[in-house]
């Protein structure tokens, strides 16, 4: 009996080892056919695991054209954190501003064009119509709330076509305003003027009375350039003209040069131009020059940008300590004055996702990205921890040597933010509080004018030669020793004849159009 129970033990660990043996080898070749031959329904997989198609899936890839300013190193760390935030493999081809016109046009003539890219006003309406962009009313209803929640309201004027979304504006207001130096005000004892008897005054101290102390005769009251119409606003607005728009005279919409108004304004720069109170360079001196006289501690009134003047100009001054400005408004006799009503709707340029883009949800996710609040920060200051920090008080503060904005350039910083602007963003979070002073007062203080979205057929033909006429005879008449009343009769009747006069009936049926599809 013991032998017995000992061999039918060794028959069965044979056997036990055989049918192991047999399990193995099914095993192995099940595991070498895997994803061949298995049953895909019967396959379980775990949480963390991932099917080989998963594994190799790419992002998508977004081609974007850029202006540039700058030269800047087209690997940095912002875009690596775009790409890696979004999950889309985003392309940026950066060009000289002078050179987008052509790089766009040459793009999309060869079929080739970036996925997203930025026109002017001209160019949306007849690239909508040709089919060269596409509608974007789906693609924002999917994947564009942050940029319906910053934008939304201004969808609409030139970028709406047909009930369908085609562009989406800029959204940024510069908000001009007249800026006088302070420091100079408090040597001379005087106050910040708010009429144009009081301003006058101010300039021919500014010019007279050694304003600066150094002894000398070299100061400028208001400088002015054709090359920047900021610097005539203030001047226009103080008699009800609003410069660059139009007005409403008899049921017709007006150019501002042939409105109510305007001949009085040329009479008063006229007059300051007699006592020597605006800049005597001011019809040939570039608009550069005209600034670089202002950071020379050489103008004591100068309109424009608060951005610039106490922002981004700060280190551009040469004087020690850094000049002092205050913002105002000058108001003309009948109680007018200000500045032009900001048109975020009308802002160009406009960011637009081509026809042919292969996949424009993605597009639009990463435009989506780049206006959010945290992603805009990104675009425009770089890291945090890296490039910036929040103090202790949790105020913005720069981590050396990214202070340099040159420096900051070089990692991505600010150059992103070009491609897509937030309303409200931390770039206008971080104005001072004299810039702050100036926006305020500029949005505050505005001017009625009529607006209208699209331009007049004639516009285009003869626009810039209309635009011409109007600079040669403000030069002219500044300086004219001559009969005003006569020269501007003469400039209206040209003017008219050489096309004027086909623009206000063309914008009239605009302005009308626009009004009716507004009260629908």
């Amino acid at each position: 009996m013991r032998r017995i129970t000992v061999k039918r033990k060794a028959s069965l660990n044979v056997l036990h080892l055989f049918f192991l043996l047999i399990l193995l080898f099914v095993t192995a070749c099940s595991n070498s056919g895997a994803g061949n031959t298995a049953n895909p329904e019967e396959t379980q997989l775990s949480d963390s695991e991932e099917t080989p198609t998963e594994k190799q899936a790419e992002p998508p890839t977004v081609t974007i054209l850029m202006k540039k300013a700058t030269d800047f190193p087209e690997d940095n760390l912002v875009i690596q954190e775009i790409r890696k935030r979004t999950g889309v493999n985003v392309q940026v081809q950066s060009v000289a501003e002078a050179d987008y016109g052509n790089r766009l046009n040459t793009s999309i003539v060869s079929g080739n064009a970036p996925d997203i890219f930025e026109i002017s006003k001209a160019s949306l309406k007849e690239m909508a119509e040709n089919g060269v962009i596409m509608p974007l009313n789906d693609v924002l209803k999917s994947n564009g709330s942050n940029m319906l929640a910053n934008k939304g309201e201004y969808m609409k004027g030139p970028v709406t076509i047909d009930g369908q979304i085609y562009g989406i504006p800029y959204g940024w207001s510069s908000g001009n305003a007249l800026a006088i130096r302070k420091d100079w005000l408090d040597n001379l004892g005087l106050k910040v003027p708010t009429t144009l008897e009081e301003y006058e005054q101010v300039l021919r101290a500014f010019v007279n009375d050694d304003p600066d102390g150094n002894k000398l005769n070299d100061t400028i009251g208001l400088g002015l350039t054709f090359g920047a119409n900021q610097t005539w606003t203030h001047l226009f607005t103080a008699f009800g003209i609003p410069m660059t728009r139009q007005v409403l005279v008899d049921d017709k919409v007006v150019p501002w040069m042939l409105a109510p108004g305007y001949l009085d304004a040329i009479k008063y720069m006229n007059k300051l131009y007699k006592e020597g109170l605006i800049d005597p360079e001011f019809a040939t001196v570039p608009a550069t020059q005209s600034y670089e006289k202002l950071w020379n501690g050489k103008v004591g009134a100068y309109s424009f940008n608060p951005d610039g003047i106490t922002q981004n100009w700060l280190s551009r001054y040469v004087e020690d300590p850094s000049p002092e400005f205050v913002y105002t408004v000058i108001k003309g006799p009948n109680g007018q004055g200000g500045y032009l009503n900001p048109v975020l709707e009308d802002s160009a340029p406009y960011t637009v996702i081509s026809s042919k883009a292969k996949n424009p949800e993605a597009a639009m996710k990463v435009l989506d990205f780049l206006v959010s609040e945290e992603d805009y920060t990104l675009t425009w200051a770089g890291l945090e921890g890296v490039h910036y920090k929040k103090n202790d008080k949790g105020e913005f503060e720069w981590i050396p040597p990214y202070d340099d904005a040159e420096k900051l350039r070089n990692e991505g910083g600010y150059v992103y933010s070009r491609i897509m602007y937030r309303i409200g963003g931390l770039r206008d979070q971080l104005f001072n509080e004299a810039t702050r002073e100036g926006r305020k007062i500029a949005m505050e203080n505005t001017i009625e004018d009529v607006y209208i979205y699209e331009l007049p057929e004639i516009q285009k033909e003869v626009g810039t030669i209309l635009d011409d006429m109007e600079i040669e005879f403000r030069m002219v008449a500044i300086t004219s020793k001559g009969d005003l009343d006569a020269m501007y009769k003469e400039f209206k009747a040209k003017y008219l004849a050489e096309g004027g006069d086909k623009w206000i009936e063309q914008a009239t049926e605009i302005y009308q159009a626009q009004e009716k599809a507004a009260s629908q």
